[in-house]
């Protein structure tokens, strides 16, 4: 992507903030480039310039915003990898709870497709990028880099929308030890306590075999 002018920086900025604004008043889907436009005191080719669609103009948004997080994890814990502590995660949520008005709009109950899809590819994007930083030239993983990066951020995606639309019921601390435990260690443990309880419940020995032999 070609580096942007202060300028072009500027008027980014200012229909930025008018899409933010309009999101909180009227709800994504009701808004127009128009009303966009008229918000940030700018010309329709104006937005034309920098934007095919206000779909663009949201994308744009979120990335930029998600980079700015991004760069505040990478200078506030540099030299610490992501899966050796949950302060990544806890940056993660006190960033959306910062934010929720607009967080709550774009993936809440009724969030847009292509955000989450957008949303999803960006976390992914992230781990897969610093598990490729550290891995050894040549060396293969028992499961694909990829793989295990959509299942991390399908996992994160998931407590994060569960948190949003239940207002928030636990600090953000607490939300990123839970995140981080199940992203580093599934449900493993989970299982292994359930299974005697159930074998004792319903006397299915083999079930709890099954479990025994996932936990080894």
């Amino acid at each position: 992507m070609p580096q942007l002018d202060r300028r072009q920086r500027r008027t980014r900025k200012m229909l930025a903030d008018a899409l933010v604004e309009l999101i909180h008043t009227k709800g994504y889907e009701a808004i127009s480039i128009t009303d966009i436009t008229d918000t940030a005191d700018l010309n329709r080719a104006t937005f034309y310039l920098h934007y095919g669609s206000k779909e663009e103009l949201l994308i744009d948004l979120l990335e930029a915003r998600f980079d700015e997080l991004v760069a505040q994890m990478e200078t506030q814990i540099p030299t610490i990898p992501v899966w050796v502590t949950p302060q990544s995660e806890q940056l993660i949520y006190e960033h959306i709870a910062e934010h929720i008005s607009l967080y709550r709009i774009l993936l809440g109950q009724n969030a847009i497709g292509y955000v989450i899809k957008r949303v999803m590819d960006y976390i992914a994007g992230v781990v897969e990028r610093q598990i490729g930083e550290i891995l050894p030239e040549g060396h293969q993983l028992p499961i694909p880099i990829t793989l295990a990066s959509r299942h991390v951020a399908g996992s994160m995606y998931a407590q994060i929308v569960w948190w949003i639309e239940n207002d928030m019921p636990y600090p953000p601390e607490y939300m990123a030890r839970v995140t981080h435990t199940l992203c580093l260690r599934g449900t493993i443990e989970l299982w292994q306590e359930l299974m005697p309880l159930q074998v004792m419940s319903l006397g299915e020995l083999g079930i709890a075999e099954w479990g025994m032999r996932i936990a080894e």
